[in-house]
């Protein structure tokens, strides 16, 4: 029997083959690896239900990120996005495609409504990925779907309970319903302690170890922990790590989590997207295909225009409507899982559920390039291009900051000057001691590694003043000043050294260079003051 290990390892290296040339023509990589499921799967005979566990745990970690980026104070800031317009889009969209496959298809009602149901929801793993990719998350319309993308996880569950109810007659409704609920309240209750507590505490306990390996070891095990948890209270993988993320974006170890948690969810997720490609029968898009796409673009067009509908009834600008709609216009991924539970038990005819396989399969494959042209999109329908939309709506973000690398003796110094001198600033260390004792003493402070590109972007350092970094270690210090210049060339960087080879490379690179010997914090103070980088 082939390992699944070789397996997975044979699938991203032939996606890989195809995302190079794709690269080429900026086609996204999510097509790659699609393509490379539907190849692979009508060539070879693997095992897919292997590939589909290693897939499902990259919809795990994302939602643990998008968790991270969510705090409760925001989540409950989001309730109508989530409760008011996920309610109205399941609510409608279900109705529309249920009342259609009754009618005009003959489906039992039962039977149609779930299935309409299927097709209101969208991809999390797609839209989620690229809204994040794109920073478009934080704007009116990458919120809004975020909100109903929130729901409809949460839909699915009910979606599952509903199928069971028709399979097995003699199911107690109230039995399952309770059920459910006592799930829903006991993992809240769990998340809320692990989250708080027990996870804070075991991940603090790794960080003194001062090992990068044992620390993305535990938050591995935190995830997957939370991940389980939830499965065990018969709720989503997902859902679960969507809680333990939001529960620990309030913590100081958030930003070095998410940096160094991002190549696995993206390595994952690859394994996800060519999952679904494995689900397509070439033969049978073949013999079908003038059906399947007029299905897919009718699905995805109606689902778009009951969206834009709903949404321009409540939120009253034109160009978010239009730019959510189209966003959400896909079929999700969580509509396989309906769907194979619909072939299971001989729901449907199994030519349909092909045909609407195909077609989820296909709405994910031009989500990518809807995303990416979204605002034409939007110009397509509406001229008016200064609507509402065009303005970001964002959590407050300090700008023309100084950004502390360093949290040492030296560094404490910079900051209470700074602070004295009313300098907006944000301190970072990797030293988790340093980070509690800055905490303690009110200072900005916060706990991650500045040589992690993912960790400086957290840190706004696009919009940054300057960075003052005051670690004691060259090479550290060398890593760090060459990623800053990949992200924001142009920026004031201040370094200490007393080294004549890294002094070269730094003169080289427009870098200030204060020397050790010095008295360093006033130095390095004077020095910022002098460039001008306090923020008018």
């Amino acid at each position: 029997m082939v390992s699944p290990v070789l397996i997975v390892i044979v699938l991203l290296f032939i996606a890989l083959s195809f995302n190079i040339p794709f690269a080429k023509y900026k086609i996204p990589p999510i097509i790659g690896y699609i393509f490379t499921g539907i190849i692979v799967s009508n060539i070879f005979d693997i095992d897919k239900h292997t590939i589909e566990i290693v897939a499902e745990m990259g919809i795990v970690f994302l939602m643990f990120m998008i968790g991270l980026e969510f705090s409760p104070d925001k989540l409950k800031s989001m309730k109508k996005e989530v409760f008011g317009f996920g309610l109205a889009e399941m609510t409608l969209v279900s109705g529309f495609f249920g009342l259609f496959f009754w009618l005009a298809l003959g489906l039992d009602v039962r039977i149609a409504f779930i299935v309409g149901s299927a097709i209101a929801l969208s991809s999390t793993a797609i839209v989620l990925k690229l809204l994040n990719e794109n920073r478009e998350i934080a704007k009116p319309y990458g919120r809004i779907s975020l909100g109903i993308l929130l729901f409809q996880d949460i839909a699915v569950i009910p979606i599952l309970i509903a199928i069971s109810i028709i399979v097995n007659k003699d199911a107690d409704l109230t039995q399952l319903i309770l059920k459910t609920l006592g799930g829903f309240a006991a993992l809240g209750a769990f998340i809320w302690v692990y989250g708080k507590y027990i996870a804070p505490f075991v991940i603090s306990h790794a960080t003194k170890t001062k090992s990068d390996e044992i620390f993305i070891a535990t938050v591995l095990l935190v995830v997957l922990t939370a991940a389980e948890i939830a499965h065990f209270f018969g709720l989503s993988y997902s859902l679960g790590a969507f809680l333990a993320g939001m529960i620990l974006s309030e913590t100081k170890y958030k930003y070095q989590i998410e940096a160094d948690l991002v190549p696995f969810r993206d390595i994952l997720l690859g394994v996800f997207f060519i999952s679904v490609g494995l689900m397509v029968n070439i033969h049978f898009v073949i013999n079908n295909i003038f059906t399947i796409l007029i299905m897919t673009l009718a699905f995805m067009f109606a689902k778009a225009g009951v969206i834009y509908i709903m949404l321009k009834y409540f939120v009253k600008h034109n160009r978010i409507a239009i730019k959510t709609a189209f966003t959400l216009s896909q079929i999700g991924e969580f509509a396989f899982v309906i769907f194979a539970l619909m072939s299971k038990h001989n729901l449907v005819e199994n030519d349909l559920l092909q045909k609407l396989v195909v077609a989820t399969v296909i709405s994910m494959v031009l989500t990518p390039f809807i995303v990416r042209y979204i605002y034409k999109i939007a110009d397509i329908f509406d001229k008016d291009l200064q609507d509402f939309e065009e303005f970001e709506i964002a959590p407050a973000e300090v700008k023309g900051h100084i950004i502390l690398i360093g949290y040492d003796k030296i560094g404490q110094r910079v900051a209470k000057k700074l602070t004295n001198a009313g300098i907006p600033y944000v301190a970072i260390d990797k030293q988790i001691e340093e980070v509690k004792k800055g905490l303690k003493n009110g200072d900005n402070v916060i706990f991650g590694n500045a040589a992690n590109k993912k960790v400086l972007e957290s840190l706004n350092i696009e919009d940054a003043s300057a960075v003052i970094i005051t670690t004691q270690n060259e090479d550290h210090t060398h890593m760090i000043v060459e990623n800053i210049l990949d992200i924001n060339p142009n920026l004031n960087i201040i370094v200490l050294t007393d080294s004549d080879v890294e002094k070269e490379f730094y003169s080289n690179h427009n870098v200030y260079v204060i020397d050790k010997s010095k008295e360093l914090a006033q130095k390095l103070i004077e020095l910022s003051l002098k460039c001008d980088l306090k923020e008018n």
